[in-house]
This record gives C-alpha cells, structure tokens and sequence, in this order.
C-alpha cells in the first residue's frame, strides 16, 4: 500500500512542469494570440524571466508583416519563433512571399 502512494507522488512530482526562458516566451506569443490557458501559465510562472517575445514586440512584428508582406523579413529581424506570435490567417493574407 505504501509503495503505491509513493509511485503515485513520484508521479505528481514528476508532471509538474518547469517553466524556462523559452517556455515563457512561447507562452508570451500565445497570450499575445488571446490563448486564456497560455496567459495564465504565463502569469502564474514567468514573472521572474526578461521575456524577449513581449506583447509589444509581437504586435510590431505584426506591423511590420503587415507593411512589408514577408514573412521571412520579419523572421530575419525577430528571430524564427516570432512566427508564433501570428495565427495562420495572419500569414496566409500578409506574407505575399
């Protein structure tokens, strides 16, 4: 019986998630996306990171897909996982490339 409350524990233990740098950031875009599951993963364990995909730098990414129509520009300047922070509706009519 005690060997079985144990596993299930090491189980808990072992499914909570660790939240890192690139976690958060991932999470930043899609709260960017309006993802409520991803804002609150966000608020409750990214507090402590210098987030690099803020909500401000996503909606000038944005901006600038827009205006520019390449997606591959605003990738080049933002790095590749700015791409998360747009929805496929936002590539498929901005990216003309």
């Amino acid at each position: 019986m005690n060997f079985k409350l144990l596993a299930l524990l090491l189980l808990c233990i072992s499914c909570n998630k660790t939240y890192d740098l690139e976690a958060c950031n991932d999470l930043s875009m899609k709260k960017f996306k309006g993802f409520t599951d991803a804002k609150k993963k966000f608020e409750e364990n990214c507090k402590s990171f210098k987030i690099t995909y803020t909500e401000e730098v996503c909606q000038n990414a944005l901006n600038e897909l827009i205006l520019l129509n390449n997606l591959k520009a605003v990738k080049e300047k933002y790095g590749n996982p700015i791409e998360t922070c747009f929805n496929p509706q936002d590539i498929k009519k901005y990216d003309k490339n």
